[in-house]
């Protein structure tokens, strides 16, 4: 049995283990997927675990996406762009970094018919989800970007990481403020994890801050429906919720642990991976969680 785990810290919430759970055992595959908590300081212990085999593959979430990059071998080209990691494959003992967050914000961008080309965003938060952000939206043909973040290291870091990939793109980096202006930017993305479950009482923006002509996009998933997006309803905006995005990174990151098992030559998922029968199982998951009806799925379990 080939053995699988998302790392990252305050994992509570994650549905990591449901999602690939269930596809392992719609599939029939011999594999497990488990959350590890790891510090900081565990990192080069899931390195060892991963070139022994113990691990066959992980894929990384907050606040390790850029950390994990110092025990690589080799940065994929979808992820050396962006400066962060959220998936590892092992060749030959060798640990190969991928980045799929970014086809995730392109497909949840895609699936709710925004128009990314020639639009001016804002991005709230400039860790490796914000990389993502950015990355898909300079492919997309975003033309301003303003990335905002509380850490002045964070927002120049990516600034400098994206400066030649920019083109004829205008990205800029500010510190968060109170009286910060959104009414010139047509899609709003939290890339933060500001109001993910259990704080779900949080928002990254104020309601008299959304505009009813914009778009909101929230990468967090768990709840589906976050404060930021309920007051975006209010406001009259569309909205776009972290769960279609959370869905396509990991499809995309099984991908690249099991070649030509999750897509046929088209690129369509493959019989046994109903895309609208998963999101509503994850829907379910995420209710009965909040709810504390139910947990995130421990090893080996399949939804």
């Amino acid at each position: 049995m080939k053995n699988f785990a998302v790392i990252g810290q305050a994992l509570s919430h994650t549905l990591s283990p449901t999602l690939h759970n269930h596809i392992f055992h719609r599939l029939s595959l011999d594999a497990r997927y488990q959350a590890l908590d790891t510090p900081p300081e565990g990192l080069s212990e899931v390195a060892r675990q991963l070139r022994q085999g113990d691990l066959a593959g992980i894929n990384i979430t907050i606040p390790h996406k850029t950390a994990f990059m110092a025990h690589l071998d080799e940065v994929a080209p979808d992820a050396a762009p962006v400066g962060a990691v959220n998936c590892v494959v092992v060749d030959r003992g060798r640990l190969i970094g991928h980045n799929t967050d970014v086809t995730g914000i392109q497909y949840a961008l895609r699936q709710a018919r925004f128009q990314a080309a020639g639009s001016s965003v804002l991005v709230v938060g400039a860790g490796g989800g914000g990389r993502a952000v950015v990355a898909a939206l300079l492919l997309l043909g975003a033309c301003h970007i303003c990335v905002v973040d509380c850490r002045k290291p964070a927002v120049q870091s990516l600034l400098a990481n994206f400066r030649e990939q920019a083109g004829s793109t205008t990205l800029e980096g500010r510190l968060i403020q109170p009286e910060l202006d959104t009414a010139p930017y047509q899609l709003l993305v939290n890339a933060t994890p500001v109001g993910m479950w259990p704080r779900t009482g949080d928002s990254p923006l104020r309601t008299d801050q959304l505009h009813g002509r914009q778009t909101v996009f929230d990468l967090v998933y768990h709840p589906e429906k976050t404060l930021l997006l309920q007051r975006a309803v209010e406001r009259g905006c569309r909205t776009v919720t972290g769960l279609d995005m959370f869905i396509a990174q990991g499809l995309a990151s099984l991908e690249h642990w099991f070649p030509d098992v999750i897509y046929n030559e088209v690129g369509e998922p493959k019989p046994g991976i109903e895309l609208a029968a998963l999101k509503a199982a994850l829907s379910a998951a995420i209710e009965d969680h909040a709810s504390g009806a139910g947990t995130t799925p421990k090893t080996g379990e399949t939804t």
